[in-house]
């Protein structure tokens, strides 16, 4: 029998919060976020956020640090679910603070499974996903009129091991965000090319979006398919790849002009 399973009749539960943390920076915390955490009891608090974090947790709440990263997980994910309905069958109310958003790549499901099953009161507080942190603080647009109008997002651990329609994905007219892909980068790109994408579509590589430490490196499609486009920090990295990137290339001629026509069009 788990810890979570010696519920107390006497004990009403406390409430779970799911919160984002965004993708670093307390600064990029909502204010909603904020306030929540403010008032916690106990915090499990994940990898991805800035020990700068520890400075705005309350000085009385219990903190737990449950980060999991590739290679170094500090609780696996059933242990993090106990932690969760132990402290709120306890009577705590608990925060989550999840980097980026909860539900966004982030397992925000699967602990919400878990509070559902054990009838565990809880609200989910959404953040800034580094999806979009991670554009905004390099300088370019997610979506762009006559560049993309659609975004596509991929988890590098697993898009390599399933039924991937690579045709679809080298046809796809868009921006395509790539989760946890940085080092399956080259063959996610070699498979691409090999499938009909341009070599000279521009890519992305963005770590450690929303702090001092920030670093983007561009390249064409083919040279990260060449292993072209390493990492340069420990912390995390998202890749980005279509047209949008050529903001960073300082190409407005082409982002620019292809606005242009289009508003021809509609006229």
């Amino acid at each position: 029998m788990s810890i979570a399973d010696s519920k107390s009749d006497l004990q009403k539960p406390g409430k779970v919060f799911l919160v984002g943390g965004g993708p670093g920076n307390p600064e990029d915390l909502t204010l909603r976020a904020y306030r929540i955490l403010a008032k916690a009891e106990v915090i499990l608090y994940d990898a991805l956020l800035d020990p700068s974090f520890l400075e705005i947790f309350p000085k009385d709440a219990i903190v737990h640090y449950v980060g999991k990263r590739s290679g170094a997980h500090s609780a696996t994910q059933e242990e993090i679910n106990n932690l969760l309905l132990s402290y709120a069958l306890s009577g705590k109310n608990v925060v989550r603070l999840k980097g980026g958003d909860p539900f966004v790549f982030g397992r925000g499901g699967e602990e919400l499974i878990t509070l559902i099953n054990h009838n565990i009161e809880y609200e989910i507080v959404p953040g800034v996903s580094s999806l979009n942190a991670g554009s905004s603080f390099a300088g370019f647009p997610l979506t762009h009129r006559g560049l993309s109008r659609q975004v596509l997002i991929m988890d590098g651990h697993t898009v390599l091991n399933e039924a991937t329609d690579w045709e679809w994905f080298a046809r796809f007219q868009g921006t395509i965000a790539l989760f946890m892909g940085t080092t399956s980068l080259p063959k996610i790109a070699k498979l691409l090319l090999d499938h009909g994408s341009s070599e000279d579509l521009p890519v992305a590589l963005v770590e450690n979006a929303s702090l001092e430490t920030c670093k983007v490196q561009t390249c064409s499609l083919r040279e990260a398919a060449d292993s072209n486009l390493e990492k340069r920090t420990k912390g995390p990295g998202i890749v980005y790849i279509g047209n949008v990137v050529r903001f960073l290339q300082k190409d407005k001629s082409i982002a620019f002009s292809s606005q242009v026509s289009e508003e021809k069009n509609e006229s």
